[in-house]
Parts: structure tokens; sequence; C-alpha cells
């Protein structure tokens, strides 16, 4: 079995300041982070020191077993033996030390203790382990060396014992890149500023690359990113979509009292706030792995389209009887065929409804929303015989 431990102590705590382990990143606490790179590393129980049992701790708890993983806080290290048997494997890192969950992945493959040179990491107060070498704060050594730690005062560093101990059993050292550390990939107790500033490039990185082909998505996404790093972890997490939900029911409602050129308008709004919200929720998904997403999403993808049919129908002219649904229907036909059909580079082109809502919303109000669909159309349809737009 492979066990995680982790730590909330602070050796040299500061009065009026926040334990590295409870410094906010991305909307959750660093020893949050640490724990789900637990989990991607497949860590069934995790054991958490603690000197007390903090409001921090119970949350930790919390999302640990949210994800279906045993959660044990301890005070003293004697308790460890209990949990951990010499079959077992320990994943163990230092308190306030906020990794490169991928540069971990890739290099600690097996067990083995991560390491920066010396002369770049001892000086931002990482343990130095010889003249050359420095402890990264991550380790993934054999559980029979924490049978040690009884013999040890009951007061030590169990994490820098523990890697002791393991370099002494035979652990090997893996080597990590001094980039990672100037680059601002790799932390540890880090001040607010080099936080703020990983936060950032650690959302911007989640971000799709969507081309100004699809200039609606692509502000979405780049204004979704720019508001995940604002209410990341907040119960505000949740007006995005919310706001994406009252914009299709004030639409619809417009439509009902004769205002279907408003209603179009609102339409192109709810598609906007949906796809921010779409991005704050991906960002979000990556810590919660055994989370699903959220009813109003699913809800919102299935209702965009139907939506803007309706409303179209409601504003074509009502001498065209049945066929007001005709044009709607063909327009919204053919972009879904594009958007699933058409070659990569252009299916966010197909999909873009916040471009279409900016289209259709002023010829509306003009009294030209049908012509105006029916020539999107016709456009839609000429691109499927250019070669160069379909990838041939």
């Amino acid at each position: 079995m492979r066990i995680a431990l982790l730590s909330t102590l602070d050796c040299a705590p500061k009065p009026g300041t926040v334990r590295p382990a409870f410094a906010a990143f991305a909307g959750a606490m660093v020893v949050e982070r640490q724990l789900d790179l637990a989990i991607k590393l497949g860590c069934e129980r995790v054991a958490c020191l603690v000197d007390a049992v903090e409001r921090e701790v119970v949350e930790l708890q919390g999302r640990a077993e949210s994800a279906g993983i045993k959660f044990r806080a301890i005070r003293h290290p004697s308790r460890l033996s209990g949990m951990v048997t010499a079959d077992d494997e320990l994943f163990v890192v230092a308190p306030g030390v906020l990794p490169d969950d991928a540069e971990v992945e890739e290099t600690l493959t097996g067990k083995g203790v991560l390491a920066f040179p010396a002369d770049t990491a001892v000086p931002l107060g990482y343990e130095r382990i010889d003249l050359e070498l420095a402890w990264g704060g991550v380790m993934l050594v054999p559980g029979r060396i924490v049978e040690r730690l009884a013999e040890l005062p009951g007061d030590v560093d169990v994490p820098s014992t523990l890697m002791r101990l393991s370099l002494q059993s035979g652990s090997p050292i893996r080597h990590l890149d001094r980039d990672l550390l100037s680059e601002g990939h790799w932390h540890i107790d880090a001040d607010r500023a080099e936080l703020d500033a990983r936060e950032k490039r650690w959302i911007d990185a989640q971000r799709r690359k969507i081309a100004f082909r699809a200039p609606g998505l692509a502000v979405a996404e780049r204004a979704g990113a720019r508001l995940a790093r604002d209410i990341l972890g907040q119960s505000a997490e949740s007006v995005p979509i919310l706001a994406a939900m009252a914009s299709v029911i004030t639409a619809l409602g417009l439509a009902a009292f004769g205002f279907p050129a408003a209603g179009i308008a609102m339409t192109g709004l709810a598609a906007l706030f949906g796809h921010m919200a779409g991005v704050v929720d991906r960002v979000a998904q990556l810590s919660r792995p055994k989370t699903n997403h959220g009813l109003l999403h699913r809800l919102l993808g299935h209702a965009i389209d139907p939506v803007f049919i309706l409303l179209l129908t409601i504003s074509a002219p009502k001498e065209f009887g049945f066929l007001r649904a005709f044009v709607p229907l063909v327009l919204f036909g053919l972009l879904r065929l594009g958007e699933n059909y058409s070659s990569k580079k252009w299916r966010a082109t197909y999909a873009d409804r916040i471009l279409l809502g900016v289209l259709l919303a002023p010829a509306a109000f003009l009294g030209f929303s049908t012509e105006m669909a029916a020539a999107i159309a016709l456009l839609v349809l000429a691109t499927r015989f250019f070669p160069t737009l379909r990838g041939d």
C-alpha cells in the first residue's frame, strides 16, 4: 500500500502570519495541493502531522475523504508505526513545499529522494543533503524506515529525519533541474507574491488556446481564466454559471413579453457567461478528480441552441407560418455539422455562439434576424465547399 505523509507543522512560526502549509494557492491550501498530488500518485491513506486539529486540518480531512482516501491527523511520530508496515511505500512531502506535480510524476517513478543542486536550493530554504545536493522536500521511501523513528526523540523533524534514514538505507537520489526553482515551478515556504505569480501561470496554463477564428470563445476563455484567479475556491465560483442561467431565463421572459430581439442578445450573453463558467469549473476540477460537473453546466450546454432557435422563430415574420422555424433549424444544423466534422482548426468557429449572438442581435433589433440567420447559414454551407476550410 502507498501511504502519504504530510505535515502542517511550522519549524519557525512567525506571530500573525499564515503557516506555509495553510497558504492559499489556486483556491486551495498548499497542504491540500500536496494531498491532490498524493492522490494522483495512488496513495490510499494519508497521515498528517499536526500540533492541533485546526479548522484547516478538518478541511483537509474532508477533502481527502471526499476523494475516498482514509485520513488521520497525528501529533506524535510514534503513531506512524501503527499505520505503516515494512511492505508499504511512504510518500513524503515536507511542510510548505509546493512541487511541480508533472515533474514529480515523471521523476518519481520508483523509490527515491528528489534533490536539487545545493548552490541554488539551499539559499531558498531547502535542506542540505551534502555539499552538492539539497532535498527538494519530496520522496518515496520504503515503509520499514518508519520503525526507526521509535529510537529517536519525540520532537524530531519527522520528514527531515525520514529523509536521512531513507538515504542511510540506500534509497537513490533522483535529481531535479535547477530551472524548476529559478523559473518558479517549485517552492518552499513561498511568500504571497511568489504564490500569486505561480498561480497566474498555473491557471493560464489550463486555458485552451483558442485562435481568434472564434473571437467570442477566445475572449471568453481569457476572461474565464482571469476570473478564475479571483474566485477559485470561493463561494463565488458559482456566480458565472448562475449568471448564464439567469441570462437564459431572462431571454425566455423577454420573448414571452414580445421582445425576442433583446432575448437573442441575452442568449449571446448567456453563452459568454457559460463559457467563462466552464473555464472556472475546468480549473477547479483539476484538484477535485472525484467530483462531477454540475447539473447547471450540462443544462446550459443543452439549452443555448434551442433557445436561439426559439427566439429566431418568434422573430420571423408571422406570414411564414410553420416555415418560421426552417431557417434557424437549418442554421444550427449546419453549425453542428461544422463543429463535429470540419477540420480541427475551424471547429471552434462553428461552435462560437457568442459570435453568433453578436451577429444576430443587431439584425434582430432592426427586424432582419431571419435574413441574417439565412445569410450565416449560406456562409456556413459555402465554407464546406472550400478544401482549405474542410482540411482537405
